[in-house]
């Protein structure tokens, strides 16, 4: 292969990834201002919570560029408190990975989230 083809093989692969993580963009990603209001809890919640159901946070690794595992389970916490808060939830009890498979911390793949979500009164 000449070199003139292995620099193109280069470019038009390194254009790919670059426009590739462009396309994805985090907007799917980040809170909106409804999740921001939505909380994680480690105990039980109390008895006037109102149960709504489970909800489920997913973040894809087809088009995630080169994020790592960690960045990978925060967009999909993300994903999940956003879902909570649309359910009318505030509060998200027992969050887990629903997944924990990766390859690697460099190849993780799809991220699954999931809680129990109530709707807590404000104090």
């Amino acid at each position: 292969m000449s070199i003139k083809k292995a620099l193109l093989v280069v470019v038009a692969t390194s254009t790919t990834v670059l426009l590739l993580n462009g396309c994805t963009g985090t907007s799917q990603y980040q809170l909106t201002q409804a999740g921001q209001q939505v909380k994680f809890i480690d105990i039980k919640p109390a008895t006037d919570c109102q149960y709504i159901g489970k909800a489920e946070g997913r973040r894809g690794t087809f088009f995630a560029g080169t994020k790592t595992n960690r960045e990978l389970i925060k967009d999909a916490a993300a994903d999940l408190l956003n879902n909570a808060a649309s359910m009318g939830g505030n509060t998200i009890y027992n969050a887990q990975d629903a997944t924990a498979k990766y390859i690697s911390e460099v190849a993780p793949t799809d991220i699954i989230m999931t809680g129990e979500v109530y709707k807590c009164p404000i104090k």
